[in-house]
């Protein structure tokens, strides 16, 4: 069932709307636009495109369907969707989500998928019935480009128009705040890769505030933990220079400020996410390396000024949540996008977590995410494979297992044992790369797992969000997940709703858009 390694091995193979608002009207025509940008090859519908369930072509057009995960939305939605099947009675709250929504202005398109203004989507459920709500965030970047009909900055994959000069010392990256939200304290906070916190209107998604960035922190990572016990929230970032500084911010439920602190790294590189456990925060220095000299120089992005070399192997930074000296554990190379969990068991740290030995789908030669934009399938044939680490803070060795070897992204727990321990977790599976077809359970002290795959010509499937029963009084891991996903045939968008703890029935319930969506990354639930 596992693959162990310890430090010193060699690495494991292994639709209606508000209205006609401003933005609704620069985004007319938009999905013709990106149509226009798509070769023609990639506009016709196929079917049986895969030749395995882990790889993809370089040369291969994309069905359309899927190109559609690069396609503008309008924003301002705001209607009752169809539903097919029956939502549980007793499901009670509402389902946020955010990713990239607007991927083109002025004939300017972006170069990479995970590269867009921040879309949030604001899903209620009550009583059997649904209501849909979306709406970008209101960011100064938006705010400045709408005004001016053109994009003015830089982002993290695609540099500002105007070539090298343009984009100079980085072309002036600014939030689009397009990866997470978080329901969190009673605000909806959406965040992206640095820059400020965006606080939304529980009800409209109007943008209300900012929470600043720490002084001391080079901009906090789109990912952040919540303590269910404390109320926390922890956020962590890092800031480049002639060394790599991490940084780690904790939040009272008021969302002051309570602590906060920074070291510096061993090695410059990328990261996304990063764990937490009661009294520690894990940073997962994986060998996916930054060269800022292409970058500042006004020729590459962020994105294209990364490498990845997995015979460097991962280093651990391991740091007292208050505060304090890191220690450092040496395992084999991976690349981690998301964390699962963490716990402390004894003493020793147990992660898991979804790793690759080599993040093709996103960087290196024609990955996906990249490939999409021009409607071509791109690389993406290394699985994101569930794995563990196990560190012990006594001998200060550590080990890598691989735990499921089949294609996953997006891990997900129930929020109540966060930072504690856990013993199921919920992804999505199976497809190429970061892109997934299907949802599963995994227990992950047995191994045993529950599957349903819709198949990867048939349905893209994102990060199934965990919705409890009863969030104060009920059993752990009692409830639903909600995962939405895109619809080959009908080339819209649909919510399943699946019994946590029956997978592998299918969907109880389909929440039907009457459009498509872009890509959505992550989402949260407020019951």
């Amino acid at each position: 069932m596992t693959k162990d390694s310890n430090s010193q091995s060699a690495s494991q193979p292994a639709g209606q709307s508000t209205g006609l608002t401003r933005r609704r009207a620069l985004l007319t025509g938009t999905g013709a636009a990106a149509a226009a940008l798509i070769p023609m090859s990639a506009q016709l519908s196929t079917r049986g495109f895969m030749s395995s369930a882990h790889a993809s072509t370089t040369t291969k057009a994309a069905p359309h369907w899927m190109t559609l995960l690069g396609v503008s939305e309008q924003g301002g939605r705001n209607y009752v969707p169809e539903i097919e099947g029956t939502l549980p009675a007793d499901m009670s709250g509402t389902l946020y989500r955010n990713g990239p929504g607007l991927f083109e202005r002025n004939g300017y398109r972006k170069q990479h998928l995970l590269d867009g203004d921040g879309l949030v989507q604001r899903l209620a459920i009550r009583d059997g019935k649904a209501h849909y709500s979306n709406a970008f965030v209101d960011t100064p970047k938006l705010q400045a480009e709408e005004e001016a009909g053109k994009y003015l900055h830089a982002t993290w994959t695609t540099r500002r128009p105007g070539g090298v000069l343009s984009n100079l010392m980085g072309g002036d990256i600014s939030s689009q705040a397009g990866v997470t939200v978080y329901p969190v304290n009673g605000k909806i906070a959406a965040r992206d890769e640095g820059g400020a916190t965006f606080l939304l209107d529980p009800e409209t998604l109007e943008t209300r505030s900012t929470l600043p960035t720490s002084a001391i922190s080079g901009g906090y990572k789109a990912h952040a933990k919540l303590d269910p016990t404390t109320n926390e929230w922890i956020l962590a970032g890092q800031g480049f220079g002639p060394t790599m500084s991490l940084h780690v911010s904790v939040y009272k439920p008021s969302m002051e400020l309570a602590t906060e602190f920074s070291f510096d790294s061993p090695r410059q590189v990328y990261i996304h996410d990063f764990f937490a456990t009661k009294s520690s925060i894990i940073f997962v220095l994986h060998p996916c390396n930054f060269s800022p000299v292409g970058f500042l120089a006004g020729f590459n992005s962020v994105t294209d000024s990364l490498t990845f070399d997995k015979s460097q192997g991962t280093i651990l930074a391991v740091v007292p949540k208050s505060g304090g000296d890191p220690k450092f554990f040496d395992v084999p190379g991976s690349f981690m996008w998301h964390a699962l969990n963490s716990y402390e068991a004894g003493d020793e740290i147990i992660a898991d977590f979804v790793g690759y030995d080599d993040p093709d789908h996103f960087i290196g030669d024609n990955p996906f995410f990249k490939q999409i934009m021009n409607g071509k399938m791109g690389n993406a044939q290394r699985p994101g494979t569930i794995r563990r680490y196990v560190m012990s803070l006594s001998t200060g060795k550590a080990r890598e297992e691989i735990l499921d070897t089949d294609n996953h992204e997006f891990p997900m727990t129930d929020p109540r044992v966060q930072l504690g321990a856990h013993k199921v977790g919920y992804y999505a599976v199976g497809g190429i790369g970061g892109v997934n077809s299907g949802v599963k359970r995994m227990d992950m002290q047995s191994g045993k797992t529950q599957v349903f795959d819709f198949g990867i010509d048939n349905a893209q499937v994102g990060e199934p969000v965990f919705v409890a029963r009863d969030e104060q009084s009920g059993a752990i891991d009692d409830g639903w997940l909600i995962a939405q996903c895109l619809d080959a045939k009908s080339e819209r968008t649909f919510f399943g709703v699946f019994d946590a703890n029956a997978v592998d029935a299918g969907p109880l319930a389909k929440i039907w858009l009457s459009h498509h969506v872009p890509i959505s990354f992550h989402g949260g639930w407020a019951a």
